[in-house]
């Protein structure tokens, strides 16, 4: 199985959580007959980018006052040639497109799906001047470049809100600012309370009706009435805040703040609500893990998931850590141990969105626990698989808000396991190189999506200048 699983929107997200598409001017050399149609080429990046009326330069006076004269609201700059040896105005008078600091981007030839050769020493020479040129290789390669200079506006002046005490290392008052200044995104940190005390504001027939609208995709198991009504109060709650907000997403510091002080209402099946909806959602408050899943959620259009990693190689820390050692069936022979590792939080394999789940629904538990904070009935935890065969690709930006680690992975099964009632289900993940991963992890958090993603998330990583590390 491939590329199987995509993401559920119960309807149109506000405008804030889309993408924009990229906005190509395309600048025709001198009058005479494009090498690219351009209406073809529209239809091509529709969804990725838009092209503007083309611009056909009549002079050298005109090509300068039209390259400085371009908005802010365009994204890159489309050349476009005529049938003839490469000697156009942009070899000729180059200044202009550093002046205006815009990417310049040369596309495929669109019916061999093949980079255009001859920009090659375009390339070179505009580079060597200080111009940003990128020769597109193909399409698919495009079509992801566009994306991310979607992604690049998107994040501009974005927000993502964490809720609670920041106590542990992804402690968003000491290191928010890194995510700012790497990628344009501000960490707000805001109270449990402020949650809490928008309870009150929702009647039992708006509980009842929301759930109405959106139970086909859940199954009812162990969790209580007054629990279940309880997490579709803190969706709500958290749902208004981040509308106020404007924000991409959310995380709660269950570990740190909610859970460890006695509460039960966890957020666990406001975390999949609120991706139905255009967010993203993260455990326990992870702002670096919150912003792995916007750039995988809004560049590749796919649902992903987080959760605690652990290598089954450290089976000393996983007997403490869980009363056992979580060792692979006798079926993976041990040299393979070394680069498998179990996706495990809250008693479950994580949050999993039932779009993600082999079933297409995902169950609703009574809150799992820990080995240390024992499951007591209350709270409403989710309980999905993970599909067996899916290649997978895992995600991790650093605490440097410049750093990005991919890694590529296969779901070798999810396991159940008896008589453990705080780790019932765990995801068993194979790598190619975990342990080359491992020396380079930022947190045992990575974010998990479907598909064979690493090339296209490099050109992301490319336009935002993030540093890429692939294993």
């Amino acid at each position: 199985m491939r590329n199987t699983a995509e993401r559920f929107l119960i309807a149109e997200p506000p405008e804030y959580l889309v993408r924009p598409p990229a906005k190509l001017q395309p600048i025709l050399a001198k009058q005479g007959k494009p090498n690219i149609d351009v209406n073809t080429l529209a239809g091509i990046i529709a969804g990725c980018g838009t092209l503007e009326e083309m611009i056909v330069v009549e002079s050298p006076e005109h090509w300068k006052a039209a390259v400085h004269s371009l908005g802010d609201d365009i994204d890159a700059i489309l050349p476009v040639s005529i049938p003839a040896y490469p000697t156009e105005v942009w070899n000729s008078y180059p200044q202009p497109l550093l002046e205006r600091g815009l990417p310049v981007i040369f596309w495929p030839l669109i019916e061999h799906d093949e980079p255009d050769f001859w920009r090659w020493s375009a390339r070179d020479f505009l580079r060597a001047l200080g111009v940003d040129v990128r020769l597109i290789k193909s399409n698919r390669e495009g079509l992801a470049y566009l994306r991310a200079l979607g992604m690049k506006r998107l994040l501009t002046d974005s927000r993502l809100v964490v809720f609670g005490a920041q106590n542990f290392p992804w402690n968003a008052h000491a290191a928010g600012h890194l995510i700012k200044e790497g990628v344009g995104t501000e960490i707000v940190v805001r109270a449990l309370d402020d949650i809490r005390e928008r309870y009150g504001c929702y009647s039992d027939a708006e509980i009842e009706a929301v759930w109405a609208a959106r139970q086909s995709r859940y199954v009812e198991k162990d969790v209580t009435a007054a629990a279940l009504k309880q997490a579709l109060r803190t969706y709500l709650s958290i749902k208004s805040i981040l509308e106020e907000e404007r924000a991409l997403g959310l995380g709660v510091n269950c570990f740190g703040d909610l859970i460890i002080n006695g509460g039960r209402d966890t957020p666990c099946l406001a975390q999949a609500l609120l991706r139905e909806d255009g967010y993203v959602a993260a455990c326990d408050g992870d702002f670096i893990a919150m912003m792995s899943m916007v750039l995988v959620t809004y560049f590749l259009d796919k649902p992903c998931m987080m959760s605690n990693m652990y290598p089954v190689s450290y089976a000393g820390a996983l007997t403490d850590h869980f009363g056992d050692p979580l060792l692979p069936g006798a079926q993976y022979p041990q040299p393979r141990w070394k680069n498998m590792a179990r996706l495990a939080h809250c008693g479950f394999v994580g949050v999993v969105s039932p779009e993600m789940t082999p079933t297409g629904r995902t169950a609703l538990r009574s809150w799992g626990g820990t080995y240390e904070i024992k499951r007591d009935g209350r709270g409403c935890g989710l309980d999905g698989d993970l599909k067996a065969g899916e290649r997978v690709t895992v995600v991790e930006l650093c605490f440097d808000g410049k750093t990005l680690l991919l890694a590529d992975a296969e779901v070798v099964e999810t396991t159940r396991h008896r008589g453990m009632p705080h780790c019932e289900s765990t995801a068993l993940l194979e790598f190619p190189d975990l342990e080359g991963f491992v020396e380079a992890i930022s947190r045992e958090h990575p974010v998990v999506v479907y598909g064979a993603h690493i090339e296209d998330l490099r050109v992301l990583a490319d336009v935002l200048t993030l540093r890429c590390k692939v294993f």
